[in-house]
């Protein structure tokens, strides 16, 4: 058998915080430790048999990145409503002067 993968690796650090629950003296705090250990230890077990099973089926790509959610682009001032000679955005609302350029007033939240 090969190296231990990290994710075997916290399994048996989880199980051994499981052997170590019965120190704690509060039954009802012992019962939610070793419920949360256990769920952990368990949802890593799911995680492993579902990386083995995608190996088995000859999919080499199993951790493949994803694109951003969204990219944050930064705007060119020309873009930027409502600037005033300090560079800083006005809200048309509630007049509020804020220094970031977002899409929305920090203090009451107009829409820009």
């Amino acid at each position: 058998m090969g190296e231990d993968t990290d994710v075997e690796m916290f399994i048996k650090y989880l199980q051994v915080q499981l052997e170590d629950t019965m120190e704690i003296l509060d039954l009802q705090a012992r019962q939610l430790r070793q419920w949360q250990i256990e769920s952990a230890i368990q949802e890593g077990l799911k995680f492993l048999n579902n990386v083995e099973e995608k190996r088995k089926l000859g999919l080499n790509d199993i951790f493949k990145e994803r694109e951003p959610v969204r990219i944050i682009k930064k705007r060119e001032k020309s873009e930027i409503k409502n600037f005033n000679s300090e560079e800083n955005l006005i809200c048309p609302k509630c007049d509020h002067e804020m220094t970031e350029n977002l899409d929305f007033c920090e203090s009451c939240g107009h829409k820009l």
